[in-house]
C-alpha cells in the first residue's frame, strides 16, 4: 500500500494497492505531524526516506502502520494483504511490540499501542497461511503458525493446502498400473501432510485446514476459486 490514489474496479468494487515505503512514510508524516507536502520539501524528503532505508524497524513499521490506518478508518469492508514470505511476516507483524518496548512514552507509543490492539483482536486481524501438501512447504507452515501466534500474538484461523493431488481413480483399467501406483504414492504422501497440518497447527482449535484440489487447465483461478467456494458454501 502507498500514499497514492488506490485503484478501484467499479465493476466488482475492488481496489488495489502497490505499498511503497517512501510513500507510506510521507503519508504517515503528513497526517501525524502535519507537514504538508511532504513530497515537494526536497532536503526532507531525502532525509525521510534515508530514515525508511537505515533505521530499523521503520520500513516494518510503516508497512504494518499503513495496513492498520486503513482498517481503522473504515475505508474498506474487507482489507487482505499479500504479506511477506515466511521469514519475514512473523516479525513484521510483532514490530509494533517491538517499538512499544522501547518508546515508553509520546507519539509512537500511542501509534504502537492501538495497532498492537487491533493486530491482537481475532475479530479483526488473522493470518491465512498458505501452503502445499509437501513435507518442506509444511515444515515452514508449522513454524510460521507458532512464530505468528509467539512474537505477534495474531491468531491463525485459516491454512489452505493448495494444489492437492488426486486420488487415483476406482477404475483403473484404463490406466497402466505404474501411474495408478504413482498417483495412490502421491496421494498418500499429501494426505500424510495435510494430517501433520491439522495436528501441529489446527488441533488447538480455532483454525480451519481448506484443501484446493490440484487444477489443470485454462482458468486455474475460476477452478481455485469455485474449490473454496465449495469449501466455505458461499461466495467469496
Amino acid at each position: 500500500m502507498d500514499g497514492k490514489e488506490p485503484r478501484c474496479s467499479p465493476a466488482t468494487n475492488l481496489t488495489t494497492v502497490v505499498y511503497s515505503t517512501e510513500e507510506a512514510l510521507r503519508e504517515y508524516v503528513r497526517i501525524y505531524v502535519r507537514i504538508p507536502l511532504v513530497s515537494r520539501l526536497g532536503l526532507l524528503a531525502q532525509t525521510l526516506d534515508f530514515v525508511a532505508d537505515a533505521a530499523p524497524g521503520v520500513k516494518e513499521i510503516l508497512a504494518v502502520g499503513k495496513v492498520c490506518y486503513e482498517v481503522r478508518e473504515n475505508n474498506f469492508d474487507l482489507v487482505v494483504v499479500d504479506a511477506e514470505s515466511s521469514g519475514h511476516i512473523a516479525s513484521q507483524l510483532a514490530t509494533p511490540r517491538t517499538i512499544r518496548s522501547l518508546a515508553q512514552v509520546g507519539m509512537l507509543r500511542e501509534q504502537t499501542d492501538w495497532m498492537i490492539e487491533m493486530l491482537s483482536d481475532d475479530a479483526t486481524t488473522g493470518v491465512v497461511i498458505v501452503t502445499t501438501p509437501e513435507e518442506s512447504p509444511v515444515d515452514e507452515t508449522i513454524d510460521l503458525a507458532a512464530s505468528v501466534r509467539r512474537e505477534a500474538r495474531v491468531a491463525v484461523p485459516l491454512v489452505v493446502v493448495n494444489r492437492m493431488p488426486p486420488p487415483p481413480p476406482r477404475d483403473g483399467a484404463q490406466i497402466a498400473p505404474r501411474i495408478t501406483a504413482t498417483m495412490a504414492g502421491r496421494h498418500a504422501l499429501a494426505v500424510d501432510q495435510v494430517r501433520r497440518v491439522g495436528e501441529e497447527v489446527a488441533s488447538g482449535g480455532g483454525t480451519e485446514v481448506v484443501i484446493v484440489p490440484r487444477v489443470v487447465g485454462d482458468d486455474v483461478v475460476g477452478e481455485v476459486a469455485s474449490a473454496l467456494e465449495e469449501e466455505f458454501g458461499e461466495g467469496l
